[in-house]
């Protein structure tokens, strides 16, 4: 091959290389536009249906009842003396949980988010107490006791401004109710 063969055939290369980057650069950008479009429409109907839609689209009611679950399971473990081990394994469970459905704020209604993200803070940080709690006695045991019942009473606040906002009550498809006035100690 000749040495000017050789240059063309690397500007030919270059610009073949420049070609299918401008080509994924404009595929990006597409899919960045209709990601963008999608997401942005505003949802229609009144706020009460926006809401709603929201509740169902999020499955609210079941995240609801799967931290008031998680709280019941740590009770559980701690009266049938599993083992710290046990009760950690719950403690980190519940903390993903509550992360998982933070996740899904903002809601439509402004007050419905703040609710929803005090409680969901409450639960992620009882969570971390209870994974650090050396043993039932501790201290931070006590704390996760205390923010897992103040979190279950402002769920009940979001629960009860949902049906007052919609119209609907939202089951939270816990089949057990937590005893909230038991201790972890």
């Amino acid at each position: 091959m000749r040495p000017s063969e050789v240059g063309s055939g690397l500007r030919l290369g270059a610009v073949i290389g420049r070609a299918w980057l401008a080509l994924g650069a404009l595929v990006v950008v597409a899919v960045g536009v209709v990601a963008f479009v999608s997401t942005g429409r505003a949802p229609s109907g009144t706020a009460a249906q926006r809401l709603q839609s929201w509740v169902e689209s999020t499955t609210l009611g079941q995240d609801i009842g799967t931290l008031e679950g998680d709280g019941g399971h740590v009770r559980e473990a701690l009266a049938e003396h599993k083992g710290m081990g046990a009760v950690h394994t719950i403690c980190a469970a519940m903390a993903n949980d509550a992360q998982t459905f933070n996740d899904n704020l903002p809601s439509p209604d402004s007050v419905v988010t703040q609710l929803l993200a005090r409680a969901y803070g409450l639960e992620y940080d009882a969570a971390e107490s209870c994974y650090r709690a050396a043993s039932p006695a501790s201290g931070l045991m006590g704390r996760a006791e205390h923010d897992i019942t103040t979190a279950s009473r402002v769920f009940a606040q979001v629960l009860r401004r949902l049906r007052a906002k919609t119209g609907r009550s939202v089951p939270t498809t816990t089949t057990t109710v937590p005893n909230v006035t038991a201790t972890f100690l």
